[in-house]
């Protein structure tokens, strides 16, 4: 690729990137902007009903800054050479390189390694400060939004297979548990018996937890629920065991990730879900280079407006369907329908087959 970059003078190719970065910036503070004014109202009824302060909701958006750069950051790169790349067609420039017997792949050249150094630092930066900034926005919310009675290091909406069940919880924390829904099977795995417990605490000195609303729930054999005592019931785990447990697949890197899948196949459970997240960590930051490989040809090979115009609404046309691919896939390889490495790569690699092919035809 450096070759590449040296077979045009550097002016027109810092001409040429510094275009291509300064629309790619614009493109992605406009789309980070557009997800935080929605996510916003989103969330808006939960902001209102706890009557969340304006310091909690400035510090939760501010924490979920990172992951979005990652979401939105691909899309930027598609516009930032759909937009900028195409304003210089629109002038003829590229007309007057290509008249000068420069062709797309020389073009391109520069603009490759960059967006190769895009997805690089993308890779970077969803490995040492998403996990991190991920983790503090569900604390923030957790505690500052939601007030939950726990505050501090923890995880929210973690499902965790026990000694006693499959566990759901909406908080957990050092001290205790928030939410909590134990689902007891049979060994077909139908489910036996429904245990709800709205908090529960730590106790440290005698190591047992004190259970704070809790109720139980029988199902029969008709499909009736009835309640039951929860007499003899108990937690073996420590808040260590839950606090080891994943919340979403964003707060943690790819390493962490992986020890977690190794120790969830030591206890026989299905990992489908959380090997497509892992390879997904992998594979989303390339998604930048491949938007490149899309808007570079469709951007130079047209003179006129109305040819621009064709390009860049082909162009985001292209961009949705990869993101519905990805999304499809991402399902499928959940439900083990595919396998994971392939649901996370498919649509990388289909969208940059079409990129190859868009260069070649442009020639």
């Amino acid at each position: 690729m450096q070759r590449l970059m040296h077979l045009m003078p550097p002016v027109l190719t810092r001409h040429l990137l510094g275009t291509f970065l300064r629309t790619t910036g614009l493109c992605l503070g406009a789309f980070l902007g557009i997800y935080l004014v929605v996510e916003f109202f989103d969330q808006f009824d939960a902001f209102l009903e706890q009557g969340a302060g304006t310091a909690a909701i400035a510090q939760y958006f501010l924490f979920r800054i990172p992951m979005i750069v990652t979401r939105v950051m691909p899309m930027a790169v598609l516009g930032g050479g759909l937009l900028g790349l195409g304003n210089l067609s629109r002038h003829n420039e590229f007309v007057a390189l290509r008249a000068a017997g420069i062709s797309v792949w020389q073009l391109a050249g520069g603009l490759l390694v960059t967006a190769v150094v895009i997805s690089g630092a993308m890779f970077l930066w969803s490995e040492r400060v998403v996990p991190y900034a991920s983790q503090r926005a569900h604390d923030v919310f957790a505690s500052e939004i939601k007030k939950r009675p726990f505050k501090g290091k923890g995880r929210r909406q973690v499902w965790f297979r026990g000694l006693t069940g499959f566990y759901n919880i909406k908080h957990v924390s050092e001290k205790g548990l928030v939410g909590l829904t134990v689902f007891q099977v049979d060994a077909a795995f139908q489910p036996q018996r429904v245990i709800e417990v709205d908090r529960a605490t730590w106790d440290g000195a005698s190591r047992r937890w004190n259970l704070i609303g809790s109720r139980a729930y029988r199902l029969d054999d008709g499909g009736r629920i009835r309640p039951e005592s929860l007499d003899g019931f108990s937690l073996p785990e420590s808040p260590a065991d839950f606090l080891a447990a994943p919340g979403e697949a964003e707060e943690f890197n790819y390493a962490g990730l992986r020890r977690y899948i190794i120790d969830l196949r030591r206890k026989g459970a299905d990992a489908s879900e959380y090997l497509v997240d892992l390879h997904l960590k992998l594979d989303a930051p390339f998604a930048s280079l491949v938007m490149a490989l899309i808007a570079i040809p469709l951007a130079t090979r047209g003179t006129r407006t109305s040819n621009l115009a064709g390009a860049v609404s082909f162009g985001l046309g292209i961009g949705f369907a990869y993101w519905v691919i990805l999304a499809f896939a991402q399902a499928l390889g959940e439900g083990g329908a595919l396998p994971p490495a392939l649901a996370a790569w498919i649509a990388n690699g289909v969208f940059a087959l079409l990129g190859l092919f868009l260069f070649l035809s442009a020639e």
